[in-house]
């Protein structure tokens, strides 16, 4: 067979048959909460997020003086702001909606599904919550016994509703550890055998472990692991309930061991940076260019880990 009768067999196979090299495929996604923006104009925040080598984000419901996500935006002004989003080079991976509403109550739960179903028209996959808060005054005075239990019941009756409507709008609902029914990994296992549903999981964040419960890591995560869906990124400095939460890979911390436990599970799920304000005092209390300096160094940490660790390495 002669070239020329190669390259016409070739040319005579349909162009939707033809062998195409697949897109290299992410090994991991890694992004930032929006809302350390919050002060700043969408398009300004968004440019700097992305400059910084960030593609993914939480979303925050305000940027400067304009609404970006939020239950009163109609459905063609959530799609028209996705599109805006995405064009400025940056993706909508996860919400911590959960924290925006509260299912131990009627007008909480309608919150609680409204922010479900904003989650559905962004397209993010995954909401972000926590359960009842288990302190009258954290970390000295817990709740009394049996107020705390009778709280506990209405939470798991609420969240099955808003877990039905999860699973129609197909958001997974994630509780990350906050004291309470989340305290630890041992805990959030228990909460997950009390309501199993695909959409379900939990929100792994070592920050919390450390500041709340004072422990890392925690011994029990390669147990919950397999259930793992998403992780709130935050490092934590100094003893239980110690303020300070600095940049990544400057505290207690070790993120090596975390995602390497997380990724044997088959862990694919977004992680997101949700402080890095070290002992200011919250987010809304670091200036845009000290952020945009700590999530640059945050960056520099974790990407190279993540290369290193994530699985296709």
């Amino acid at each position: 067979m002669t070239r020329r009768h190669i390259l016409g067999a070739i040319a005579a196979v349909p162009a939707a048959t033809r062998l195409v090299p697949a897109a290299p495929q992410e090994r991991y996604k890694l992004g930032v909460m929006a809302t350390m923006f919050s002060p700043l104009a969408l398009d300004d925040a968004m440019t700097r997020i992305r400059k910084m080598g960030y593609r993914y984000i939480s979303m925050g419901a305000r940027h400067g003086t304009e609404t970006v996500y939020s239950p009163e935006m109609t459905k063609p002004e959530r799609a028209k702001m996705l599109r805006r989003i995405r064009d400025l080079g940056v993706q909508p991976f996860m919400s911590l909606g959960g924290f925006r509403g509260d299912p131990l109550t009627v007008e909480g739960l309608d919150r609680y599904i409204a922010q479900l179903d904003l989650c559905a028209d962004y397209e993010i996959p995954v909401m972000v919550g926590a359960g009842p808060w288990y302190f009258t005054k954290f970390p000295t005075v817990p709740k009394r016994e049996r107020d705390w239990q009778e709280e506990v019941t209405r939470f798991y009756v609420g969240l099955e509703k808003a877990l039905r409507h999860a699973e129609s709008v197909k958001v997974v609902i994630a509780l990350k550890p906050h004291t309470g029914i989340t305290a630890r990994a041992k805990d959030c296992l228990d909460v997950l055998k009390r309501l199993r549903s695909p959409y379900f999981k939990i929100a792994w964040d070592a920050g919390n472990i450390s500041y709340y419960e004072g422990i890392y890591p925690d011994p029990d995560l390669p147990d919950l692991a397999p259930q793992v869906c998403s992780v709130c990124l935050k490092d934590h400095k100094g003893l239980r309930g110690v303020n300070d939460f600095p940049v990544p890979g400057q505290g207690n911390i070790d993120h090596e061991g975390m995602f390497r436990t997380l990724f044997a599970a088959g862990f694919n799920g977004p992680m997101s940076i949700e402080r890095v304000d070290g002992t200011d005092g919250g987010m809304n209390k670091v200036p845009p260019a000290v952020v945009e300096e700590r999530l640059t160094a945050a960056y520099k940490y974790l990407a190279p880990l993540l290369d290193r660790v994530a699985p296709g390495a």
